[in-house]
């Protein structure tokens, strides 16, 4: 990718709007994730295909995060992380596509991505946690601190699209400067080096969202799912 292109261009406009190469690169991703995901659950069965098993085993390890970060049931929080998961490995992957760049190269897709993230954390600690205990986590240990709890919640999720934003930038800019000074043949490692970094951010991204979402519930878990009576 030339230098030009590491930064978001206008591709067409609509009704007098540009929409740059990153809006059609998202469409691009989210079209090819939804197709994966019909072909890939159609047919579920005891003896998966190839795709199925990829697709149990992405769940699996989001799963596994989601545990790792609360003890309450994490179906709550799957549908979230997981397609944070997947979208950001896979804006990572089309980066290695000539001519294509990581639509987290744009700021406004990590600040959309982050925007999510801020609208979860205050809806699921409302209905998780519920409004009394959930507002009550502003003001531990002490009602001081309030304005400083809420200062936070903006603060952290700028800095959680900023840094998103700043590695896909930064790697970005590195394959192309170096593609300029030594030829296309060169940089191949470092691209690979930055789909290794781009997975990692996939990772740190969903965790840290999850890590909120659980400092919102503030309190041990409650019992979300109905009890089970023993047959007699």
């Amino acid at each position: 990718m030339e230098i030009e292109g590491v930064f978001p261009y206008a591709v067409f406009e609509v009704a007098g709007i540009a929409v740059r190469d990153t809006v059609v690169v998202t469409w691009a991703i989210m079209a090819l994730l939804a197709v994966a995901s019909w072909l890939s659950t159609r047919r579920l069965s005891d003896r998966p295909r190839p795709l199925q098993n990829a697709m149990e085993a992405t769940l699996e390890a989001a799963e596994s995060l989601i545990c790792e970060s609360t003890s309450y049931d994490p179906r709550h929080f799957l549908p979230l992380i997981y397609t944070l998961a997947v979208f950001l490995a896979a804006a990572s992957v089309v980066a290695l596509v000539p001519g294509v760049g990581s639509p987290t190269r744009d700021l406004n897709t990590p600040l959309a991505l982050a925007g999510i993230v801020f609208v979860s954390v205050h809806v699921y600690g409302w209905r998780l946690a519920g409004p009394a205990r959930y507002l009550r986590t502003y003001v531990k240990p002490s009602w001081v601190l309030l304005p400083f709890n809420v200062i936070s919640e903006v603060t952290r999720t700028i800095a959680l699209a900023l840094r998103l934003f700043g590695n896909t930038l930064s790697g970005e800019l590195v394959v192309a400067v170096l593609v300029l000074l030594s030829g296309l043949l060169v940089p191949v490692p470092m691209q690979l080096f930055g789909l290794l970094i781009g997975f990692i951010q996939a990772y740190v991204f969903t965790l840290l969202a999850m890590v909120y979402i659980a400092s919102a519930l503030g309190v041990p878990p409650m019992d979300l799912q109905p009890a089970r009576t023993e047959p007699s």
